[in-house]
């Protein structure tokens, strides 16, 4: 459960990392580009049924 709880950290660092670059930058497809950045690992952290 430790781990988790370190896996989820980290993914809320990474968005508060992310997410002032996605409100200043005014180009969609950058955005989107950075947003799928945020996503994958998102994606991989409630995904994935690992407890380690």
């Amino acid at each position: 459960m430790n781990k988790r709880i370190y896996k989820l950290f980290a993914l809320l660092l990474l968005a508060i990392f992310f997410l002032p670059y996605i409100i200043k930058i005014k180009e969609l497809d950058l955005v989107v580009l950075l947003i799928a950045g945020l996503a994958l690992p998102a994606y991989d952290f409630f995904t994935s049924k690992d407890e380690s």
